[in-house]
C-alpha cells in the first residue's frame, strides 16, 4: 500500500510529521481517537514506514476461523453484498473481520489494488493495530467505536494511499464480535461511507442477535411507534414465564439496562430480570391484551414512568398462548366479519373473498400503504379451511435480494459457506398446510419471480443446494401498494406470475374514501381497551375532514397517542399532536399554495428536508413506502433521516 505523501492531505501529513518529531499534535488537527492511536503506536515501537511483515494465516488456519464464525458469515454476506452494490461506483472493498482484526471475507472492486494491497485486504490478513499501526479496523476494535482513518492519519506511511471506515459489531452482552469496513483509494470522497457502513453493521448485529438466542416471546419496541421494525428498534426476548433472555443494544439503552457482566461476575451469577421488573404489568396480562394478533402495536409504561410502544412476536408458543389466554375483549380485527364495519367497498371485497375461499384461488390485495392489507390477509386465513395451519408472512421489500431466496426456498446442508449444518426450511415449505402471505409482492426481485412461478405451477419447492423437490400445499395471498400492471408493462414484473397471483383481485379503499370512519374509531378504541373514552365533537369534525394520507395505520397511531395524552379524559384538540395539527393546516392550504407564487426562494436542502418529513408523515413512518415515493434507496433515506436528526 505504498504511496507518496502527495496523495495525503497536507494538513494531516504535517500534523503527523510534527507528532513524530516532538510528540505534539495541534488541537483539532486530527480526531482524539487518531491521536490516542498514534501515541499507542509510538509506545509500542511500531514502524512508521511499513509493517515488518504482512501476516497472513495459513489456509488451514483460515478454514478453522471461517468454520468458527460460520453464523456471522452467513448473516453478514447478504448485507456486505448490498453495501458493495450501493458503493460500487466508488471502487471500494467491503471487509468483514473477526474481533481481533483478522479478515474473514472481502469483496468489491480490486481495480485500485496492487498485488501487495490485494493480499493485505483479502481473507486471512490481519489489521490488528499492534501489527498495522493506526488503521480503521484495528483502531476501531481498541476504541470500540466507529471510525474513519484517511490517508496520512494511518501511522504507517505504507497505508497513506487508503481511506478506511470501520464499525464494530457487538453481541447482546456488549462483547465485540467483528468489524465491518469499507476501504478505498485516498482520492475517493468518504462523505457518506461511514454512515452506510454503520447501517449495514447494525443490520448484521440485529440479525446476529435474533439468530443467537431462543425464546418464546420477542418484544420489538421504541419510544416512537413508527420506528418499530427499523434499525433503531429495541428487541428483547423473554421466556413464557417472563424471564428476560437477552436484549439488543438499542433495547438495553431504552430499558436502562447494562447486560455486560462485571469482571467478578460469571454468566451463571448474572441476576435474572423479570418482565414485571421492567414494565407496569405482568407478561400474562400483556399476552391477554395482544391475544394471537400479529403486528399489533400497543403502548406500555416502564416502571420508571417512561412510555414505550411494543409489538409482540410469539414464536413456537403462539398457538398454546392463544388457547390459554382468555379472549374477553377484542384485541384484533383479524376477522372478516369484524372488518365489515359498514363501508360498501369493503363489504364488496369481503363478499368476493368469501365466495372463493374454498376454491383454491390465489387472492391479490391492492391498496395504499396503511389501509390494512396484512390485517385483511390474516382475516382471510382465519376464515379459510387452512385456519388451523400455519400463517407465514413474508415482506418481499424488507429482505435483501441476497437473503430472500434462502428465506423463501430454504437451503440444504452445505448450500453456501456459513449455512446451518443441517440446512433450513424456507417460508414456502413452512407454509405447507396453511397460508403463505407475500406482502409487497411488487418488490420481489425479477430474478426470483421465475422460481416462485415454478413453485406455484408445480406445487413443489426445491431448497438451495438440493436436487430433491418437496411437495407443498398452501393458500396464497399477496398484497401490494404498487400498480402491478404498470410494472408488468415496464418489464419489472413477469406477466405470467402476475396472472398466477391475480386469481381474485380485491382493492381496499383509502380511509378518505370510506364511509365507516365512526365504526373504525370504535374498533380501534376497543383494541386499545378504551371503548368508554369520549371524543369531543370538534375532534370528530377534524377526523371527518382530514384526508388521512397514512390511512388506518395513521388513524390508529393518532388515536393511540391521543389516548395516552388524555389519560382517561375526553379526547379534545389539546390531545392531538402538533405534527398532526400541522398536517391538517398544510392540507387546507395546499390548493392555495399551488396557485400562489412563493414569496421567498427556498434553499434546496430545505425543500428536500420538507419533502422527506412530509412523506414520512403521509406514510406513518413506513420507510419502504417513503423511499419508493421519493425514488431513492432505503439506505439513502436512512442517511437523510439521520442528518435531519430523526433517529
Amino acid at each position: 500500500m505504498s504511496s507518496s505523501s502527495s496523495n495525503s492531505t497536507p494538513k494531516i501529513l504535517q500534523a503527523r510529521t510534527e507528532f513524530l518529531a516532538n510528540g505534539h499534535v495541534q488541537e483539532g488537527t486530527v480526531a482524539e481517537a487518531i491521536e490516542r492511536s498514534w501515541r499507542r503506536c509510538v509506545a509500542g515501537g511500531i514502524n512508521t514506514i511499513s509493517p515488518s511483515n504482512i501476516e497472513v494465516v495459513t489456509a488451514q488456519e483460515l478454514a478453522h476461523k471461517l468454520e468458527q464464525h460460520h453464523r456471522l458469515l452467513a448473516l453478514a454476506r447478504p448485507e456486505m453484498e448490498t453495501l458493495s452494490e450501493q458503493i460500487a461506483h466508488t471502487q471500494n472493498v467491503v471487509i468483514l473481520t473477526d474481533d481481533e482484526g483478522l479478515i474473514l471475507h472481502s469483496l468489491g472492486s480490486q481495480q485500485l489494488l496492487q498485488d501487495d494491497q490485494r493480499i493485505a485486504l483479502s481473507a486471512g490478513a490481519s489489521w490488528n493495530e499492534n501489527q498495522r499501526g493506526t488503521n480503521a479496523i484495528g483502531t476501531a476494535i481498541i476504541e470500540q467505536s466507529a471510525l474513519t482513518v484517511q490517508g496520512a492519519e494511518h501511522f504507517m506511511a505504507y497505508h497513506h494511499s487508503l481511506n478506511c471506515s470501520a464499525v464494530p459489531i457487538f453481541g447482546a452482552e456488549n462483547q465485540l464480535i467483528a468489524t465491518l469496513d469499507v476501504s478505498n483509494d485516498h482520492n475517493v470522497s468518504q462523505q457518506h461511507t461511514l454512515a452506510l457502513v454503520k447501517m449495514s453493521a447494525q443490520m448484521i448485529e440485529n440479525r446476529l442477535f435474533l439468530a443467537s438466542y431462543q425464546s418464546d416471546i420477542i418484544l420489538h419496541f421504541h419510544a416512537r411507534p413508527e420506528f418499530i421494525g427499523t434499525l433503531w428498534e429495541g428487541v428483547a426476548m423473554f421466556t413464557d414465564h417472563g424471564e428476560l433472555v437477552a436484549t439488543n443494544r438499542s433495547g438495553q439503552f431504552q430499558l436502562g439496562l447494562n447486560m455486560q457482566p462485571s469482571r467478578t461476575e460469571s454468566a451463571y451469577e448474572k441476576p435474572q430480570i423479570n418482565f414485571s421488573q421492567l414494565f407496569d404489568l405482568s407478561i400474562e396480562n400483556l399476552l391477554r391484551q395482544t391475544g394471537s394478533a400479529d403486528k399489533l402495536v400497543i403502548p406500555l409504561k416502564l416502571n420508571n414512568g417512561a412510555r414505550l410502544y411494543v409489538q409482540v412476536e410469539l414464536l413456537h408458543k403462539r398457538a398454546q398462548v392463544a388457547r390459554t389466554a382468555p379472549a374477553t375483549r377484542r384485541t384484533s380485527a383479524a376477522n372478516l366479519d369484524l372488518l365489515n364495519s359498514g363501508d360498501a367497498k369493503v363489504d364488496r371485497a369481503i363478499a368476493q373473498v368469501k365466495q372463493v375461499l374454498t376454491r383454491d384461488i390465489p387472492i391479490l390485495i391492492q391498496g395504499e400503504t396503511g389501509v390494512g392489507k396484512e390485517l385483511f390477509a390474516r382475516a382471510i386465513h382465519e376464515a379459510s379451511a387452512q385456519h388451523k395451519g400455519p400463517w407465514i408472512a413474508v415482506n418481499c421489500a424488507a429482505l435483501p435480494e441476497g437473503l430472500i431466496e434462502a428465506e423463501l426456498f430454504g437451503y440444504e446442508e452445505g448450500a453456501f459457506t456459513g449455512a446451518k449444518r443441517k440446512g433450513s426450511p424456507g417460508k414456502i415449505e413452512q407454509a405447507n398446510g396453511g397460508t403463505l402471505f407475500l406482502d409487497e409482492i411488487g418488490d420481489m426481485p425479477l430474478s426470483l419471480q421465475a422460481r416462485l412461478l415454478r413453485v406455484l405451477q408445480e406445487r413443489t419447492v426445491t431448497p438451495l443446494g438440493s436436487t430433491k423437490s418437496i411437495p407443498v400445499s398452501f393458500a396464497l395471498v399477496s398484497a401490494t401498494n404498487l400498480k402491478l400492471k404498470e410494472k408488468v408493462e415496464s418489464g419489472e414484473f413477469r406477466s405470467d406470475l402476475y396472472y398466477r397471483l391475480n386469481g381474485l383481485s380485491v382493492a381496499l379503499p383509502p380511509l378518505r374514501q370510506r364511509s365507516d370512519l365512526n365504526a373504525l374509531i370504535n374498533i380501534i378504541l376497543q383494541i386499545e381497551h378504551a371503548d368508554g373514552v369520549e371524543i369531543t365533537p370538534d375532534v370528530m369534525d377534524i377526523f371527518v375532514q382530514h384526508p388521512w394520507p397514512g390511512n388506518i395505520r395513521q388513524l390508529h397511531n393518532v388515536l393511540r397517542t391521543a389516548l395516552a395524552l388524555a389519560d382517561g379524559a375526553p379526547i379534545s384538540e389539546l390531545h392531538l399532536t402538533q405534527d398532526f395539527i400541522d398536517e391538517i393546516e398544510s392540507s387546507g392550504r395546499a390548493g392555495t399554495m399551488d396557485e400562489t407564487p412563493a414569496s421567498g426562494q427556498q434553499n434546496l436542502d430545505d425543500v428536500t428536508a420538507n419533502a422527506i418529513l412530509k412523506a414520512m408523515e403521509n406514510h406513518s413512518g413506513n420507510v419502504s413506502a417513503v423511499a419508493r415515493q421519493l425514488n431513492i434507496s432505503r439506505n439513502t433515506l436512512y442517511r437523510k433521516l439521520k442528518a435531519l436528526g430523526v433517529h
